[in-house]
């Protein structure tokens, strides 16, 4: 009873923290940022408000010693990039605190729930592991699910612009338009860029920024055409259609793909869960003998060790069913 308390009061400490860590008094935007993300872009493509403001760096971290440790970290720079990428609204030493608080919870209530026990140590261990990663495993998958978005979006955005190009558009006046008919993630990543160049950025530099913050094949292929074709001279639009075949084929592919891999998805997803369904089974028929895995160290070890292998096994089957195109 008394390590179940201290456990409760202990994660209420942890999430007193990380509020007073990533909702600071000193974090509220000041009137000189308020008027930066007031400016709109132009032709009335709406921005979510969550959005910075286009040449704004924002700061890593609100804590003044992990900002300055942030600062010209490399590592820190590829993790914004990534949050960027996926949308995620937390500042880079947000995320990086999030980890570890999750990691230290996951440590210390198995811990303190089996008093210090060497099993419960194992498995606090073990929960470090898991705390730690869970959050990068959610970053990976919202950052794939956005790309994927994003790459549909193309598919329907090339023939717009093209169409506009034709219209007798210039290349800004063509991506607003086409910009309007579109939805997110694309199309405030189009106001973006549109408020990139109204801020007096060259439309080269606009769309390799778009590039980088993106980080979408597909994109880049367009970003590429688009710059040679400045470059060397030619017919956009052509450019354009072609680009947009060639995204839509790969559209195609990956709807085989994933069509013909979904049997093996669902295999790992069965073996997953299969001997969980009949340990329960077996504890409920035979509960004097089964009981043994979860009441003596020994039987804990062994369950330890056979959910971790369990959890092994499914991601490496997820991770062989994941094609790279």
């Amino acid at each position: 009873m008394i390590a179940l308390g201290a456990s409760f009061f202990l994660f209420l400490a942890l999430a007193a923290g990380s509020i007073a860590i990533f909702h600071p008094a000193g974090s509220r935007r000041g009137p000189l940022a308020e008027r930066i993300r007031a400016l709109r872009p132009a032709g009335g493509v709406a921005r979510r408000s969550g959005t910075p403001a286009p040449g704004l760096r924002p700061s890593p971290s609100s804590v003044p010693w992990l900002r300055r440790l942030l600062s010209d970290s490399a590592r820190g720079e590829s993790i914004a990039l990534e949050l960027r990428q996926a949308d995620v609204g937390l500042r880079v030493g947000e995320f990086l605190l999030l980890r570890w608080l999750l990691a230290a919870l996951l440590f210390l209530v198995p811990a303190l729930l089996s008093r210090l026990h060497p099993v419960g140590l194992l498995v606090g261990l073990a929960g470090v592991l898991l705390g730690y990663l869970l959050p990068g495993f959610y970053l990976k998958s919202a950052r794939r699910g956005r790309l994927a978005k994003v790459e549909r979006q193309l598919v329907e955005f090339l023939p717009l612009l093209a169409s506009s190009l034709r219209s007798g558009f210039a290349l800004p006046q063509g991506i607003e338009a086409a910009a309007r008919q579109l939805g997110p993630p694309l199309g405030d990543e189009l106001a973006l860029l549109l408020s990139d160049v109204n801020l007096g950025a060259t439309t080269q530099a606009a769309l390799e920024d778009l590039q980088r913050r993106v980080g979408s094949p597909g994109l880049d292929i367009v970003v590429t055409a688009i710059l040679v074709q400045r470059t060397t001279g030619g017919n956009l639009a052509e450019v354009l259609d072609r680009a947009a075949e060639t995204l839509l084929e790969r559209e195609r592919i990956r709807g085989e793909l994933h069509t013909l891999t979904t049997q093996q998805r669902l295999t790992g997803l069965v073996l997953m869960v299969y001997p969980i369904v009949v340990g329960l089974v077996l504890l409920a028929l035979m509960p004097g003998i089964w009981s043994r895995l979860f009441t003596e160290p020994a039987g804990q070890i062994q369950l330890a060790i056979a959910g971790s292998l369990q959890l092994l096994g499914f991601f490496a089957i997820r991770r062989a069913l994941r094609v790279e195109y």
